[in-house]
């Protein structure tokens, strides 16, 4: 099976040897693919629909049916809801591609205690990637690696992160997120974008800087609209999106 170069990226964060589940399946391909290629001796695939997870059981016996055969023993299905159907602890790895950064952190700030009973998890937000840090770095999080990567007309985030070892009070960063501007425009664009390449990373702050241009330009013409604290957060962000873009010039 050949996958998305967003879901191959995904693939390459996982070692051999490593067990994962997949939230929100879909199709399944990451995880048939990883099971298949012997990379993982286990694999979950879960989803929170019942249609979603047929289309995965009939991509998984199409696989079988090319000849591997033993992918029974390496794969589940599970029907729920987030990481409800798992066990504490219970795979090395989990994925949960393609939701909404708040969604995601609806998912993982579910059950703190078993959330920090996995040893990572490789996330890709579709969208508010920085209240999913702020999220992640209040819970105790450490954030590992920070990629961008194409898939059609988009570019995808990957954040990496490890759970702290145990439940700790939750800081104040996603209460503040939009209100305070430095620190809003820092969780959208942090330092580590800049180790994501040159080319994508030139690209990716480009088009975010224009969308933000474009959105402030639209609150100043709008005389009717008293959207001052808006107009401030879209400056703070093209601001630190320039110096981003600076920076990686000088450091390439």
């Amino acid at each position: 099976m050949k996958l998305t170069d967003r879901l191959q990226m995904i693939a390459d964060g996982i070692r051999a040897g490593e067990t994962m589940a997949d939230i929100g399946t879909d199709h399944g391909f990451l995880p048939i693919f990883l099971a298949e290629s012997g990379i993982c001796p286990h694999v979950i695939m879960t989803d929170i629909s019942d249609g979603s997870l047929t289309k995965a059981e009939t991509d998984l016996r199409s696989a079988q049916g090319e000849g591997n055969a033993e992918l029974e023993g390496r794969t589940e299905l599970r029907l729920g809801d987030g990481l409800s159907v798992l066990k504490p602890g219970e795979v090395d790895v989990v994925v949960i591609a393609g939701m909404g950064g708040i969604l995601m952190t609806e998912i993982l700030g579910a059950d703190p205690e078993k959330t920090g009973s996995f040893g990572r998890f490789i996330l890709q937000p579709r969208n508010n990637p920085g209240r999913l840090r702020a999220f992640l770095l209040d819970r105790g999080f450490r954030i590992t690696r920070e990629q961008i990567v194409r898939e059609r007309r988009f570019l995808c985030e990957i954040i990496t992160a490890v759970p702290p070892g145990e439940v700790t009070e939750p800081g104040t960063r996603g209460k503040v997120y939009g209100l305070d501007p430095v620190l809003t425009a820092e969780l959208d664009y942090p330092d580590a974008l800049l180790s994501v390449g040159i080319s994508i990373g030139t690209e990716y702050l480009r088009l975010r800087r224009e969308k933000h241009e474009q959105v402030l330009a639209a609150i100043r013409g709008n005389a009717r609209m008293c959207a001052d604290r808006q107009a401030e957060l879209e400056e703070t962000r093209i601001r630190r999106i320039r110096e981003l873009e600076e920076r990686l010039v000088k450091e390439s």
